[in-house]
């Protein structure tokens, strides 16, 4: 089955009425959600999300399952100076998706700053073992990154290496693919890119799919996404991951740029879902 939605706003006072309600609308059967704002690590009490009402509305259609949250920009656990406060934030985070019974949680792996990379990649490692010794149900996702600056997790192999030292089925991965072709993954060579999946085993561990355009050119490491059909990877490519048989039942969730001051993650949807 294909699971395709978008990030969608949750906010007050509908939060997850008003946000699978806009889904709903978008023809999606999932969709990613912030708890608050991306910049912040501020959130507000679980007894303000409106779970009853997005229960008997719309938990048919949208299943607390396919509820995918994204961590805030601002922490870093791979951070050694920071990691304490990003440990905590993560712990608190999960008990809220708990509340909701959503399973997955996307997390930038973070940057190497003013230490080491592999110190970093270290600390992550370490950040996430303790983080899921204290939580329960909720799956970590790591997300690709571009490679912009000192990002770490940009390669298949360091992410599969983070993942595969924390050992936990808690513990998967997040594809982007504005990322992946910023960080030089040639979309294009479409079945090219299928086996690398599979020999690098980023495969096993794949739980969640970001769906962009790019606005760069392979490898530029910059991290600009684009809406569907106007960047440098192209509708067909795109569509190819959604039809993907190895993604069935994957929440693939489109961040494509608002137009004239609006989302057209309906129009994306439908478009990429009408393969001919």
């Amino acid at each position: 089955m294909i699971k395709l939605g978008s990030h969608v706003s949750f906010k007050k006072p509908l939060y997850l009425v008003g946000a699978s309600a806009d889904s709903v609308a978008n023809k999606a059967n999932t969709m990613m959600i912030f708890l608050g704002a991306p910049q912040t690590s501020k959130r507000i009490s679980v007894s303000n999300y409106r779970l009853e009402d997005y229960q008997k509305m719309y938990s048919n259609i949208i299943t607390p399952e396919d509820i995918v949250v994204h961590a805030p920009y601002i922490i870093n656990n791979a951070s050694l100076v920071k990691a304490e406060f990003a440990n905590k934030f993560l712990i608190e985070e999960i008990n809220r998706m708990n509340y909701i019974g959503a399973k997955y949680l996307v997390l930038h792996p973070g940057s190497y700053t003013t230490f080491s990379r592999q110190a970093s990649i270290e600390q992550l490692i370490e950040s996430l073992k303790f983080v899921i010794s204290q939580t329960k149900d909720v799956v970590i996702c790591i997300e690709t990154m571009a490679g912009k600056g000192t990002e770490i997790g940009t390669t298949f192999e360091e992410v599969v290496y983070i993942v595969e030292s924390i050992n936990s089925p808690r513990v998967a991965i997040c594809l982007d693919t504005c990322h992946v072709w910023d960080a030089g993954y040639n979309l294009h060579n479409y079945n090219e890119f299928i086996e690398l999946l599979k020999s690098t085993r980023m495969i096993n561990y794949l739980k969640v799919i970001h769906l962009n355009d790019s606005q760069n050119e392979l490898g530029s490491h910059r991290d600009r996404h684009a809406n569907i059909d106007q960047g440098k990877i192209g509708l067909e490519t795109l569509q190819k991951i959604v039809h993907e048989p190895l993604f069935d039942n994957i929440p693939i969730i489109l961040e494509t740029p608002w137009v004239d001051g609006a989302p057209i993650y309906d129009k994306e949807i439908a478009m990429l879902l009408n393969k001919k």
